[in-house]
């Protein structure tokens, strides 16, 4: 079936408009691919050497992703299996309209983040001369995201899935591409934009996150990037604002570039209207949960009976011991990260912290779980977990997606932007966290993937709260107060 041609601007809004409309559940089906023309990517921008003030924390203060994440899945491993699947879905996706999309967002520079931006936020462009104060933003936001994957990608310097897998590369420019391929440094950088500027105006926070998510996604189409490597790039440009936050000249932007868009939009309103919103929607940013019917599932149980395994081990037990995730375990958790003994008592304002976060979490993740329900492992498998005292407690609730995921990286965000000296071992220990609950049995890995998204959606949307940011900084006082011995 032939397709109308579009030209220019028109045909790119077009498609971009459609990212928000396509089913984009991943590996749930391989639909018969159209055969459509190829789009002309964006036009590249020449490679950029960032000067100092184009991003918003020095590469030598970026955590280091490489102690915080593990390792990438080996070919040979379980964990790998959910990596070709995924693999062998995005081959289905690149004769698609959804293929047309993720081909108009490759490349490594900001340009197809301006388009994308600019259709989230209703503009017609995003460029330095039309918008110069959201443009300013997106760009250090970008190469803060892009430059956090550094360190993990020169340790690792994984193969690409094109190469690994033995196929031309579908975004010619990648071929030449050697600084490998775990984490994704696009995703990393698409979702530090989407995250700053879901913050920046979170009246439209559920299309900046949907489309920051997809941008991700794209690479998993590309066959440039395995999802695994896509999961850690949103990890790592998650940790990336956080630090970021700790930069006075973001909150500076952030306030310009609000200004700048209300003028542009004839808009009158002010910070206290942006409290008004709900918090991020998560049905609408996140994909659906993997089915028994769909080709993912064989990934997710490759992945449960690798977790498994571990239960004999000493993270096995302290997966036992992670199923509290009140705010009085989570403050003794990354207190004992910290080095210092924390509670309500001692250390009350993270204990605070803590609980401005935990029941929006939970009700971030409650409203999902509403909408779909999905046996837990242990239920769907007829296996006892390790901790089978909290097997009535959970039988009947849906695994997805991950509570105590979500809240474990969204406390992890907001305590490594409060002690950013820290902010490796606190942002480790949350993923340990998560990873426990597929452990225990509890949690699919794919329930655990989707949490973390949405924690990070959460703490952007908790950033436009005077109140919260507060609170971050009484957080760090309590912290100094305590480690000091005072």
């Amino acid at each position: 079936m032939s397709r109308k041609v579009i030209p220019g601007r028109l045909f790119l809004s077009a498609l971009l408009s459609l990212s928000l409309l396509v089913s984009c559940d991943s590996g749930s089906s391989e639909p018969t691919p159209e055969p459509t023309p190829e789009p002309t990517p964006v036009d590249p921008e020449p490679p950029v050497t960032t000067p100092e003030d184009t991003v918003y924390v020095d590469p030598a203060s970026q955590a280091d992703v490489s102690f915080i994440l593990p390792a990438p899945p080996a070919f040979d491993e379980e964990d790998f299996l959910d990596d070709e699947i995924q693999w062998r879905w995005g081959q289905t996706q690149r004769n698609t309209v959804r293929g047309d999309v993720a081909m108009l967002r490759m490349g490594r520079t900001p340009a197809p983040v301006r388009l994308m931006m600019a259709g989230a936020l209703g503009l017609d462009v995003i460029s330095r001369e039309a918008t110069p104060a959201l443009d300013r933003l997106l760009v250090r936001a970008y190469w803060t995201g892009f430059q956090s994957t550094k360190n993990i990608k020169a340790k690792y310097q994984r193969v690409r899935p094109f190469i690994e897998l033995g196929e031309t590369a579908w975004y010619a420019a990648d071929a030449d591409d050697t600084t490998g391929s775990y984490a994704s440094a696009t995703t990393a950088a698409g979702w530090a934009v989407s995250l700053i500027f879901a913050e920046m105006w979170t009246p439209r926070q559920d299309a900046i996150l949907r489309l920051g998510f997809l941008f991700g996604e794209d690479r998993v189409i590309s066959g440039s990037n395995y999802q695994s490597d896509v999961n850690a790039g949103y990890l790592c440009g998650s940790a990336a604002v956080a630090l970021a936050h700790n930069n006075p000249k973001l909150e500076e932007d952030i306030a310009a570039a609000r200004e700048e868009y209300k003028k542009l939009k004839g808009l009158s309103i002010d910070p206290a209207d942006f409290i008004d919103c709900d918090d991020p929607t998560g049905l609408a940013i996140i994909n659906p949960p993997v089915t028994t019917s769909d080709y993912r599932y064989d990934g997710d149980l490759a992945r449960y009976y690798y977790a498994k395994s571990l239960r004999t081990t000493i993270q096995g037990t302290q997966a036992t011991q992670d199923v509290n995730g009140y705010s009085d375990n989570m403050t003794k958790i990354f207190g004992e990260v910290l080095r210092i003994e924390a509670s309500e008592e001692t250390t009350p304002e993270i204990y605070k912290l803590m609980e401005m976060v935990r029941p929006r979490s939970v009700y971030e993740v409650g409203y999902v779980k509403m909408a779909y329900f999905r046996n837990r492992p242990f239920v769907e498998l007829g296996e006892p977990t390790s901790v089978p005292e909290e097997e009535d407690n959970y039988r009947y609730e849906s695994s997805f997606p991950s509570g105590h995921s979500c809240l474990s990286w969204a406390d992890a965000l907001v305590l490594a932007e409060a002690i950013p000296e820290r902010s490796r071992n606190l942002l480790h220990r949350a993923y340990e966290f998560g990873y426990n609950r597929q452990i225990t049995g509890y949690h699919w890995a794919t329930d655990i993937d989707a949490a973390r998204i949405l924690a990070c959606g959460l703490v952007a949307r908790l950033h436009a709260e005077e109140d919260f940011r507060k609170q971050i900084q009484l957080a760090r006082e309590d912290y100094l107060r305590v480690a000091n011995g005072e």
